[in-house]
């Protein structure tokens, strides 16, 4: 059995309303913030968010020092922003590609003969720090999986069905 150290934090939310006249959006950005740090604006909402994993660390002891303390991911669930949003399409997968911009999203495509999930981020993640699986219906309608950057575990869900003027092997 392991012993974990989690760091827990939770963000009181600060308020300030101020007005400031600027030339661009950015600009009126920056001055909101340098009068509300310069003057008394900022006020307590008394609204605090839920309580997120910060760190974890996986160690051989319930105690510090933690000896050979390793850090472990945290779970999506459990971050700050929780796990990101599922998108579901069903029917005929669209063709061309599908683009996601300044974030994270988990695509499934949803087929009488197969379902497909996906994570997909931007910017997308360093080499090897996930790996990038990619699914693919060959001609005679069986999948081709490919995996890059890390190992993974793979299941294809429903895909009996070869394809149209194939025979099931």
């Amino acid at each position: 059995m392991t012993w974990y150290d989690i760091d827990l934090l939770y963000d009181l939310v600060y308020g300030a309303n101020v007005t400031v006249e600027a030339d661009s959006v950015e600009e009126a950005c920056r001055l909101a913030i340098e009068k509300a740090d310069a003057t008394e604006a900022w006020k307590s909402t008394d609204h605090a968010s839920d309580a997120y994993v910060h760190e974890i660390l996986a160690t051989d002891r319930p105690e510090p020092p933690y000896g050979d303390a390793a850090p472990v991911p945290v779970p999506d669930a459990y971050t700050r922003d929780g796990p990101p949003p599922t998108i579901t399409l069903h029917g005929e997968p669209p063709p061309g590609s599908v683009e996601v911009s300044g974030g994270t999203v988990r695509l499934r495509f949803v087929h009488p003969r197969f379902a497909v999930t996906s994570e997909l981020t931007d910017p997308p993640p360093p080499p090897g720090a996930k790996p990038i699986v990619t699914v693919a219906r060959r001609p005679d309608g069986s999948p081709d999986v490919s995996v890059s950057g890390a190992a993974a575990h793979v299941r294809i869900v429903g895909w009996d069905d070869p394809g149209p003027g194939s025979t099931p092997s």
